[in-house]
């Protein structure tokens, strides 16, 4: 992303406001929760922080959140143990391995003797040196990421068997030397679902505490990048390193099936219009805010105006044309030039004609298991334009605050009804999978350009390897 991360970009709470906001969710913290519950386990909360994701994030930022987190736990004087919830692929403008930064500082500070329990997202890129800071990283097994709860009630438990003296954690890190492209990150297919198979096995056998598959984060500059796989034995660093081996060498073997043959916009839209089944949702990987993509992208868009779709709905984040929404007013017709404004990759603004159907304050709830665990959203000031094209109608539903789509109430807390409509789009890769299904007969992915470009190559790169496998072909 061309945008970086700023202070003011991140939602930050401390102290037990950090237990209220998150102990109704399916977010990993309250796996933490309820496992202390049951584990006779007192938290002692300092900080959580967490931006949609965009650029680096600044030093500044990361300074001051990461200078809290160490601050509080200062505060706490002694401590038996520490949990922290930490993406994985989050890169900051000093430290390219950023979360890996945060765990050596917090390793600094507790010393050698406490135990040190992490918990990463399933896109993480994971580095030595976070393994060698931290006594055990579990990692979410599902993408869509909907055992984020379960995974932090495995790290509460670890954590807690650890301090009591029960287990010895004992951690090894595999790298196989791969780009595993984004397309083919979704665990419940191949060919990651019987990999992910062979970790929870493994699970499965006396004296494995945990076993973890990364897929990595493609899109992150970073020495690291590519996937891991980590195994935490109980006292058994050999076991821990073949089996880790083991499960990396059968990442490797299936090398040569992770090729893309993916339609671009036009393609993709036409094969949305052709289908007899609705609403069809098109995944528009490019654009993938939750990878860091700005939301903004035209391309599908385009796409849709120019062939005379009907019936579709597309979410972008324009405030400036939201807020000229607000000016003009419930039932006022308009004439907009919308999205594209962030950088030259994204397409070009589209000029477009409607009616305002809809103002919101764009806060909503999501009380299912959806990716990312959260319970509480917000797209900010958002306005709903019925939009007329050529052999069509469309809705246009425009956002002031960056959102990934990991909800489907982003569009039906603004009055709109999926099962009426014949197109969505949905800016994501896998992760909107879980809230989509359920109103979508078909899904489509999207080959658009943009940040999350699926075939994007190694030319832009300049610390990831280039000898992974995919880029050396």
């Amino acid at each position: 992303s061309s945008q970086p991360t700023r202070l003011e970009d991140f939602d930050i709470y401390e102290g037990d406001e950090v237990l209220t906001r998150q102990q109704d969710t399916y977010h990993e913290i309250a796996g933490y929760i309820a496992a202390a519950r049951d584990l006779d386990m007192e938290l002692c909360p300092t900080l959580s922080a967490t931006a949609t994701p965009a650029g680096p994030v600044t030093s500044a930022a990361y300074e001051e959140i990461s200078g809290r987190i160490l601050d509080r736990i200062r505060a706490l004087g002694p401590i038996d143990g520490v949990l922290l919830a930490l993406h994985g692929a989050m890169v900051a403008e000093e430290f390219p391995h950023g979360d890996a930064e945060t765990v050596r500082r917090v390793r600094d500070l507790v010393g050698p003797d406490v135990p040190i329990v992490v918990t990463h997202d399933y896109h993480a890129n994971v580095p030595p040196e976070l393994v060698e800071a931290a006594d055990a990283l579990l990692i979410y097994k599902t993408n869509p990421h909907i055992d984020q709860r379960e995974r932090g009630i495995e790290a509460a438990t670890i954590l807690a068997r650890t301090v009591r003296g029960e287990v010895k954690p004992t951690m090894a890190l595999a790298k196989p030397e791969l780009v595993f492209n984004i397309y083919f990150h979704n665990t419940s297919v191949k060919p990651m679902q019987p990999l992910m198979a062979l970790a929870i096995e493994l699970e499965q056998q006396q004296g494995i505490l945990s076993c973890s598959i990364a897929a990595g984060y493609q899109y992150a500059d970073v020495e690291w990048m590519a996937p891991s796989v980590v195994v935490v034995t109980d006292a058994d660093q050999v076991r821990a390193d073949s089996e880790a081996q083991r499960i990396s060498e059968a990442m490797w073997a299936v090398r040569q099936s992770l090729l893309t043959d993916v339609p671009g916009p036009a393609a993709a839209v036409r094969l949305a219009m052709d289908s007899d089944r609705h609403p069809v949702t098109l995944l528009d990987f490019g654009d993938n805010i939750g990878g860091g993509s700005a939301g903004d992208s035209t391309l599908v868009l385009e796409q849709l105006l120019a062939l005379g779709a009907d019936g579709w709905v597309v979410t972008l984040w324009d405030p400036a044309a939201a807020q000229a929404c607000f000016e003009a007013g419930i039932g006022a017709d308009v004439a907009l030039t919308v999205g594209a404004k962030t950088d030259d990759e994204h397409g070009t603004p589209q000029k477009i004609t409607g009616t305002v159907r809809t103002l919101s304050d764009g806060s909503y709830e999501e009380r299912e298991r959806r990716h990312g665990g959260e319970r509480r959203h917000s797209q900010g000031r958002t306005s709903v334009v019925h939009v007329i094209c050529a052999g069509g109608t469309g809705l246009l539903v425009l956002n002031s605050e960056r959102q990934s789509p990991n909800s489907i109430h982003q569009i039906t807390s603004v009055g709109i009804a999926p099962e009426q409509q014949k197109i969505l789009v949905a800016k994501g890769a896998v992760a909107p999978r879980a809230a989509y299904e359920p109103v979508s007969p078909r899904l489509i992915e999207v080959d658009s350009g943009g940040a999350c470009w699926i075939g994007r190559g190694s030319e832009r790169y300049q610390r990831a390897s280039k000898r992974l496998y995919e880029w050396n072909q």
